[in-house]
């Protein structure tokens, strides 16, 4: 069974490089998704060291970090998590992160996770950990997407390099199920597929444990599909960065030829958090993007345990923040994962309600409104019955006359049909009429 390839070192070098110059927008609130806040009246945070998914055997272990930064990271204002953590903070539920490693001996995680060991080589797994369910500390402006759920760690991979087979994330997967685990969080997916994962997955969503991925692994070759993330009842996530941007910007093809599956978008690029050690330290790629997608799973799975895995999974995906090119973008997926949206969302089919009464306001001083378009219908109703007796009326006198215009002193039917009445002149008396006697008398006529 071969392994995924590790990152190369000009990828590392990179990353290296844009550490320091974006870490104080990495360290700034945020007034809202994409926008920084700079503080020019405090000091420049120290500069952290960086942990990764893989590394070559070869490479030391990763720095653990000596300073805690009393900021706020720019993760927690662009998800909201203060408004988020006023509904649910994960409490009830359990995540299962699947890591080589995972010190859990920090502050932020002291008590909190159930298998944790003392070391972490990569320091991967201690950073998806506090990124999930951190717990808050004095002085540290991180804290997890949901620091009252209860973590468990499952061991799997390589500690010396972080490589993965799908045999191993699968018994991972089976492990965290038989624990009983809410949300199983694989960080770092395979680039290969196997029958034996395929079936892990379809077991845990049975089973009622939703699996989230990352949607791609990063290798020397670039960024591949990653598994279990393309099964379709996994949630597969993909990394953005500080500006809500997609860090893979363009569509990829799994060896199959179909398009590389993303359900959802999430922090990926240059986050803070817990490390080994107990210090702060910063981490991107995919996985970190599963692990906050793994905490706001947490945060809807603690305030509805009734949902199942596809409902649960179904929620974030249709509360996202959409991508322009809508939910069917194929490198966004549903959007940018929005965890107050989807703890304040009713299950399909259900309205969004309080109890209480109905309310119905006052009439108003001024009478009703139904009053109005009553007035106007019984209106035009009375105008169209007057525009019919008049419009009768000239058919009638028309068809007398045979539809001719009337000459000066013609006859004027006064009736039509066999009842109608006799026809006189224009100028003629109306027989009916007794003359005034105190008339003049009319001239006698010319001749």
């Amino acid at each position: 069974m071969r392994q995924n390839p590790a990152p190369g070192g000009a990828s590392r070098a990179r990353a290296a490089g844009r550490t320091a110059a974006a870490l104080v927008l990495l360290l700034s609130p945020l007034a809202g998704p994409g926008a920084a806040a700079a503080d020019t009246g405090d000091e420049e945070p120290p500069p952290l060291p960086q942990v990764f998914e893989f590394k070559t055997e070869q490479q030391p272990c990763a720095v653990p970090g000596t300073e805690v930064v009393e900021r706020e990271p720019w993760t927690r204002p662009f998800l909201g998590l203060d408004r988020a953590h006023r509904l649910s903070t994960g409490t009830g539920a359990e995540v299962a992160v699947l890591a080589p490693e995972l010190d859990a001996g920090g502050p932020a995680l002291a008590g909190a996770v159930e298998g944790g060991g003392a070391e972490d080589c990569l320091g991967h797994g201690t950073f998806l950990a506090g990124v999930v369910g951190g717990r808050e500390v004095q002085g540290s402006g991180t804290l997890g997407v949901a620091p009252g759920a209860s973590l468990r760690f499952v061991p799997t991979g390589d500690p010396a390099t972080g490589l993965t087979s799908p045999a191993q994330i699968a018994s991972g997967i089976d492990a965290a199920v038989d624990a009983g685990s809410e949300v199983v969080l694989v960080s770092a997916a395979s680039w290969e597929n196997s029958q034996e994962l395929d079936d892990a997955v379809a077991s845990a969503s049975e089973a009622g444990s939703l699996v989230v991925a990352p949607a791609t692994v990063n290798t020397v070759r670039g960024p591949r599909a990653g598994y279990p993330a393309q099964h379709p009842e996994a949630l597969s996530v993909a990394a953005h960065d500080p500006e809500g941007e997609p860090v893979v910007a363009s569509p990829l093809l799994r060896t199959d030829g179909e398009l590389v599956r993303v359900d959802l978008l999430a922090p990926g690029d240059l986050a803070v958090g817990p490390g080994p050690g107990g210090g702060h330290v910063i981490g991107a790629g995919p996985g970190t993007a599963a692990a906050f997608v793994s905490g706001a799973a947490a945060l809807v799975a603690a305030r509805s345990p009734e949902l199942t895995p596809q409902e649960l999974r179904e929620r974030l995906v249709a509360t996202a923040y959409r991508s322009p090119a809508g939910a069917q973008d194929p490198v966004s997926g549903g959007g940018r994962v929005d965890p107050t949206a989807a703890l304040t969302t009713a299950p399909v089919g259900e309205a969004a309600s309080v109890s209480g009464e109905r309310f119905a306001p006052d009439p108003s001083p001024r009478g009703s409104l139904d009053a109005l378009p009553t007035a106007a219908v019984a209106g035009g109703t009375a105008l169209l019955i007057v525009l019919c007796v008049l419009g009768a009326a000239v058919v009638r006198n028309g068809r007398a006359r045979g539809w001719r215009p009337a000459g000066p002193g013609e006859a004027v039917p006064v009736g039509t049909g066999p009842d109608a009445a006799p026809v006189r002149s224009a100028a003629e008396p109306d027989p009916g009429v007794r003359a005034d006697p105190a008339a003049p008398e009319a001239p006698a006529p010319l001749r």
